[in-house]
């Protein structure tokens, strides 16, 4: 309880120092809350026994999902920092509304209670709406937002209607509620419960909105929703899936398997063709997502630590990938792949990293991409889905394609050659994320004893 009430006074705080002149203040006291936050969850500090009457639960898996929110959060809000250009006034709102957010994801990753879940559904997508639209001066901004409102309060409606039919089967929200008989209004509920949390990770058939979302969106809120939303997704849907697996009947594990499938197959051959950089990364968030679900088939508590490995690699490829993507953007005004040859002559450095991570992405060996990979197929394959782990294998070949394409893209001499660089304070994050990365595909251990 005690991150959740640090979390709402520093973001409150953020806002009003947007009304004084100490504008300077803006961002390292939004960093600073973040990480009182985290070392609360480290530490295990509490200000209160009960979180909220025991509706949530911050012990095991739920606390190492709020810890690598905060985490992603901390390396995000540096970077709003760039918006200053447009009006310190905006650092404020936005920074803020980044905290607020991260309360949201916490109590998704932490219910159990399904009130709770949606409480913490819409205070994570509120803000996220209006992050969305934060370019006011673009119209593909305010597009985005409302083509996320939109599909977001119709995936909420979903979710709800799910929620109804538990209640009106078990009498109670709870996630541990009695459940007398296994009935089919109870499937009901739960595979309605699952397409709204579908919608929030983006998994097939529920994607539509992430490619033209992602690609209207600020980049740098982009990357907030690729990561941090898509963290807290998962986060939710373990919570949902650990409590509620045992009741469910043969047939949704089939339907997860297929949604699985789905999701790797259709984003792949839809990035092939892809032009936009953002989407093309939107899809390929996708089919990472498809990657994470099957860990999801045969869920017990001594295998979670796969989902959780997979998570962090995608989440700090994802934040190199977008980042780099903005400032790209800055300099070309577009993110489409033409923007991006000959970087490697203007920026060594961002085209270095960004290579590094989308080589994670695609399962490249001395990568965490390719062990996460590794450890959610090896898993899927011991429970007998040898099927599904061969075309997950043969997609995750297809995918190199055109990550490599970008990487080509970016080592290709260009005659229009314009050196520039980026602040050491980014370079610094951004670096580090690519250092992890590779330390955990080469010594995965560490990272793993971490986790467990």
């Amino acid at each position: 309880m005690l991150s959740i009430v640090i979390l709402t006074f520093f973001a409150t705080l953020v806002l009003f120092l947007g009304f004084s002149k100490n504008r300077d203040l803006i961002l390292p006291v939004s960093v600073i809350g973040v990480a009182l936050a985290m070392l609360c969850y480290m530490t295990q500090q509490t200000l209160w026994d009960e979180w909220f009457m025991n509706m949530m639960d911050v012990k095991g898996a739920s606390r190492i999902f709020s810890i690598v929110i905060l985490a992603i959060a901390c390396c995000i809000l540096p970077f709003i920092n760039e918006f200053r250009r447009r009006g310190s006034e905006e650092m404020a709102d936005f920074s803020g509304l980044l905290i607020y957010s991260l309360i949201g994801g916490i109590m998704m990753v932490s219910y159990k209670d399904f009130m709770v879940l949606f409480l913490g559904i819409e205070i994570l997508s509120i803000a996220m709406y209006i992050l969305a639209g934060a370019d006011r001066r673009r119209a593909s901004s305010s597009e985005a937002s409302l083509k996320y409102f939109i599909l977001g309060a119709f995936a909420s409606a979903i979710l709800l209607f799910g929620i109804a039919l538990y209640y009106a089967c078990t009498s109670s929200f709870r996630l541990d509620a009695e459940i007398l008989q296994n009935s089919l209004l109870l499937n009901l509920s739960y595979l309605l419960i699952f397409a709204g949390l579908a919608f929030k990770i983006a998994l097939v058939p529920f994607h539509f909105w992430a490619p033209d979302v992602y690609q209207g969106t600020p980049t740098i809120f982009t990357a907030t929703m690729a990561t941090i939303v898509k963290v807290s997704g998962f986060g939710a849907l373990y919570q949902f899936i650990s409590s509620c697996g045992i009741h469910m009947s043969e047939w949704l594990y089939w339907l997860i398997s297929l949604v699985a499938l789905a999701s790797i197959v259709v984003a792949n051959i839809m990035a092939l063709q892809q032009q936009s950089v953002k989407r093309m990364l939107a899809y390929s968030g996708i089919a990472q997502a498809g990657f994470i679900l099957i860990g999801f088939l045969n869920l017990q508590a001594e295998n979670t630590w796969p989902i959780i490995f997979y998570l962090i690699a995608y989440a700090a490829a994802s934040l190199v990938c977008f980042l780099a993507v903005h400032f790209v953007e800055e300099i070309s005004f577009n993110d489409n792949h033409s923007a991006f040859k000959g970087l490697y002559y203007n920026n060594p450095f961002l085209a270095i990293v960004m290579s590094i991570a989308l080589i994670s992405l695609g399962g490249g060996p001395l990568t965490a991409g390719f062990m996460a990979k590794l450890f959610v197929l090896n898993n899927a394959a011991h429970v007998g889905n040898i099927a599904l782990v061969i075309f997950a294998l043969i997609f995750a070949v297809l995918s190199l394609y055109y990550y490599f394409r970008l990487i080509n893209q970016m080592f290709s001499y260009s005659k229009d050659i314009k050196t520039w660089r980026i602040e050491y304070p980014y370079a610094g994050i951004l670096a580090a994320l690519c250092i992890g990365t590779i330390i955990a595909g080469i010594a995965p251990n560490l990272l793993v004893n971490l986790i467990k």
